[in-house]
């Protein structure tokens, strides 16, 4: 069974009892959770806040049974603060992910992919407006990380293009989410391998897409209705039902877009893994959207209900 992924970072749950939250999951999912985590500096970074590397250190020490993978606290824009605090977390026996970011020199590159075989590649987020320019910064990490076998996670990657065109070990992505804002909703495509934005509340488009929608679990009738998932429009529990289908289905796309992934680059797990890549991970800011997409993806939830 696909385990249930998820990007868990340090700025959203701190709080939070992980092993409790990841025992909740896996009694709803059904199935094994994965945990990556994450500073969540860039985040906090755009509210002014910041992340102290001894709290950030304690949270990984006191969550390590139930991490599977952890991100080192990386310092936009500055190298050499990412590279020392790799190196204390590395020396507390945390075993985190050096970061590389956009901007930074190359040679640091060279020099982290001669030390380490697993790394994250970050600071692509600010610059997703120019695809081919981010497109020829990942090939060129690429060629520098197959000189020395090392493999890659990819922060915040939003493109599904992106992902099927290079071998990441793993990578994470928000965008599942991101289209509900403005009442899009994803379905993953087997037979193009995409994953495709149908717009909601418009008949022609449900009508259009509605085996996939019933594939995804979604009601075609009830998503092609004007004014779907809009408060404005409907009742509060109308408003839950149809906001949870738009949702559960962009799960369930980003899911089975993650296995097809999987099958596509099957790249080989770096030392201390043991999973074969590219491992999809879905971002979550929040408890009540982590046991949603356990309870849809184990089949608990009825989208449809």
């Amino acid at each position: 069974m696909t385990p249930l992924r998820c990007l868990l970072s340090y700025a959203f749950f701190r709080s939070v009892d992980l092993a409790e939250l990841v025992g909740e999951l896996r009694a709803a999912y059904g199935g094994p959770v994965e945990v990556f985590a994450d500073s969540g500096a860039f985040s906090v970074a755009t509210t002014g806040a910041t992340v102290r590397l001894k709290d950030y250190a304690a949270w990984l020490e006191e969550w390590s049974p139930v991490i599977t993978t952890a991100a080192t606290l990386d310092v936009i824009g500055d190298p050499d603060a990412t590279a020392r605090n790799t190196e204390a977390l590395l020396g507390a026996g945390l075993r985190v992910l050096p970061t590389f970011h956009v901007g930074t020199p190359w040679s640091v590159l060279e020099r982290l992919c001669r030390a380490y075989p697993y790394l994250a590649l970050g600071g692509m987020v600010p610059h997703t407006k120019y695809p081919q320019e981010v497109m020829r910064w990942l090939i060129r990490a690429f060629r520098i990380a197959a000189d020395h076998g090392a493999v890659f996670h990819g922060f915040g990657q939003t493109r599904a293009a992106t992902l099927a065109a290079l071998p990441f070990y793993s990578a994470d992505s928000s965008t599942w989410i991101t289209g509900a804002k403005y009442g899009g909703m994803a379905l993953w495509d087997p037979r193009h391998t995409v994953v495709m934005r149908l717009q909601t509340g418009v008949p022609a488009e449900a009508r259009r897409h509605a085996r996939l929608l019933r594939d995804h679990g979604a009601d075609p009738a009830v998503v092609g209705r004007p004014g779907f998932a809009h408060t404005s429009h409907r009742t509060a529990e109308e408003h839950r039902v149809e906001y949870d289908m738009m949702r559960a289905t962009s799960m369930r796309a980003f899911q089975r877009l993650g296995q097809w992934l999987e099958q596509r680059h099957a790249v080989p797990a770096p030392p201390g893994w043991t999973t074969t890549g590219t491992c999809l991970f879905l971002a979550f800011v929040d408890r009540k959207q982590l046991v949603l997409a356990a309870r849809t993806l184990g089949g608990e939830l009825c989208s449809v209900s």
